[in-house]
């Protein structure tokens, strides 16, 4: 599975759950400079939603109508990074 996350230039966020090429579910809210505290808790939310564990993901993709240089950008990309980082470590410790 992957996730996908999309940042509009009004700064709606859509956060999707992939399998394949299905979307399995998805959550969308509006960002008011708060991503870097509301991005974690999003995806705890919709992977528990899904029964869903960080082992079953693979990868993740930002589509973005924002530059990279952008706050939201940046914060995704480092959060969702952060969590591959974790899930190898963790992987590695078993």
């Amino acid at each position: 599975m992957r996730i996908i996350l999309k940042i509009n230039e009004e700064n709606n966020i859509k956060l999707s759950l992939f399998e394949g090429k299905r979307e399995i579910d998805s959550l969308e809210w509006k960002d008011e400079n708060s991503l870097s505290r509301v991005l974690l808790s999003k995806m705890d939310q919709l992977l528990r939603k899904n029964k869903i564990g960080l082992d079953k993901i693979f990868g993740y993709k930002i589509m973005s109508q924002v530059p990279e240089n952008y706050t939201s950008f940046r914060i995704a990309k480092i959060t969702l990074e952060s969590l591959m980082i974790g899930k190898k470590f963790n992987a590695s410790l078993k």
